[in-house]
């Protein structure tokens, strides 16, 4: 039995139960289509399984902590009740996490699998089955509905109706429904000319996404800066204990990287996006654009794909900085003969080492097997779906490379604003505790009321506090060289610290 259906069983325990609900999130209508109809499964099912495990896990959490930990029951309450929030937030959006990656899958595939089906098509002689033909297309992607597919060629041979049968698949991407509905309503006749076709649902949420990004960057920047310069106020005004300081780190932490994951982080899966891969990765990825131009190129001129490919390498290896690597060796072997191409394509994949490069070397291969001449154009279709993402991708570079002057700002002042606070905070809790015998302190006394251990916690609270805030403004603006800005913002905050610290000293 699968995870998911382990899922589904336990949440349809509690079906007939009168349990109260614990709800994260608004379904549209469509989600709740998908909850009923594909997964069999209701909403409020899943919504009173999170509230029990939200309650066996806050009475585990205290239990244990009452025995194990010598935390106060506010402290205990307080964290309990967090981990008991995020797990049951993790399994209330199991399903919906599930839906929404196939979903991104498919809209991200749909364009490939058009332009696939195009090709198929053109090849097959007229009269032909076309509806066949798109279910043995869609079973050999590595697509949730492919199974579906594969079922419905069983089935076929059972007597049923192809378009009957395909008309009963229900997948989470409206998109590709629509374009499937569209084929069996016009008997698979449609030709779709890419420059003709909308912008698809993932390609509207980037959009809306770049919209939004600046206000919620800003959002970011704002807790992220101000969250640990109002901690240090606590600690001067008292307003906080020592057990609290140490739990704020973890919280923070949970804070900044939910924040990011929910407003910063694009989940969305587009061909030609790169998103957060370095300058190295994206420089690659733009020589292996021109090298599927030239394939193509080669293609036209009605030679076989294994010359076309070994050309399209050999009169550009100039231009091939990064792909020299996995690509030399591959040509090498397929100019001795020593694998057939459909070997080097694997091992290619192998090579490059991602989902990207695997998606369009699978289509492209498939294309080839179909018609090696009419697939030329077929790529180039592909190239102008990955320039059209690329171009998108660049809008959003633009607006992460304006924020990188604000980030660095704040990287550097952070350090030295909680450095020095940090640094007077021993000193002020101390005279505030012995306020009326200010007059007659000499710096012996200033020493021995120090305590060690508050100060440590307190420098080390700050420290962390100031590294999880530099870590993510760096993530923001995908900035490469983290480690060494890492480095140098927390060395600004050490010597901040402790030259406020021993300016204090020095009064005395």
């Amino acid at each position: 039995m699968t995870n998911l259906k382990k899922y589904l069983r336990f949440c349809k325990i509690f079906h007939d139960y009168k349990f109260p609900k614990i709800k994260f999130k608004e379904l549209n209508d469509w989600y709740r289509y998908l909850y009923r109809n594909k997964f069999n499964i209701d909403e409020d099912d899943i919504n009173k399984a999170s509230f029990v495990i939200f309650s066996l896990f806050f009475i585990i959490s205290i239990i244990l902590s009452l025995f194990f930990t010598p935390f106060s029951i506010l402290i205990i309450i307080f964290y309990s009740l967090v981990l008991s929030l995020l797990a049951s937030y993790r399994f209330n959006s199991h399903l919906y996490k599930k839906i929404k990656k196939e979903e991104s899958i498919l809209n991200a595939l749909l364009y490939l699998i058009i332009i696939n089906f195009s090709l198929i098509k053109k090849t097959l002689k007229i009269n032909t089955d076309y509806s066949i033909n798109f279910i043995e297309l869609i079973k050999n992607y590595n697509l949730p509905v492919s199974e579906s597919c594969k079922i419905i060629l069983r089935k076929i041979h059972e007597g049923y109706t192809p378009e009957k049968e395909l008309l009963k698949i229900v997948t989470p991407s409206e998109d590709f429904n629509h374009y499937l509905r569209d084929l069996i309503i016009n008997d698979f006749n449609t030709d779709y000319e890419f420059q003709n076709l909308d912008d698809n649902t993932s390609e509207r949420n980037f959009k809306v996404v770049l919209r939004d990004i600046e206000s919620k960057i800003s959002i970011v920047f704002f807790i992220g800066f101000f969250f640990p310069i109002g901690l240090c106020f606590l600690i001067l005004f008292q307003q906080i204990n020592t057990i609290l300081i140490i739990l704020f780190i973890p919280f923070f932490l949970i804070l900044l990287n939910f924040l990011f994951r929910k407003l910063i982080r694009i989940n969305i899966l587009l061909l030609g996006l790169l998103k957060e891969y370095s300058n190295k990765e994206k420089r690659k990825f733009d020589e292996f654009q021109i090298f599927l131009k030239n394939f193509a190129l080669n293609l036209k001129a009605n030679i076989s794909p294994e010359i076309a490919f070994t050309n399209a390498y050999l009169q550009n290896k100039k231009f091939y900085k990064i792909l020299n690597t996995p690509f030399e060796p591959q040509i090498s072997r397929l100019l001795n003969f020593s694998c057939s191409f459909g070997e080097i394509l694997n091992l290619l994949k192998d090579e490059l080492k991602s989902l990207r490069y695997i998606i369009i070397i699978d289509v492209i291969e498939r294309m080839l097997d179909e018609n090696s001449y009419y697939s030329a154009d077929k790529v180039i279709e592909i190239l102008e779906i990955i320039s059209k993402h690329r171009r998108l991708e660049r809008k959003l570079t633009i607006i992460i490379k304006g924020e990188k002057f604000k980030v660095l700002i704040f990287i550097f002042l952070l350090p030295i604003i909680i450095g020095s606070i940090g640094g007077m905070i021993p000193l002020f809790i101390m005279l505030t505790k012995n306020i009326d015998q200010l007059g007659s302190f000499s710096y012996n006394d200033y020493i021995e009321l120090i305590n060690i251990l508050d100060l440590i916690v307190i420098f080390l609270t700050l420290f962390f506090s100031n590294l999880i805030t530099c870590y993510y403004f760096l993530k923001i603006i995908n900035f490469e060289k983290k480690i060494l800005i890492n480095l140098i913002s927390s060395i600004v905050y050490i010597l901040s610290f402790f030259i406020s610290f021993m300016n204090i000293i020095m009064l005395f």
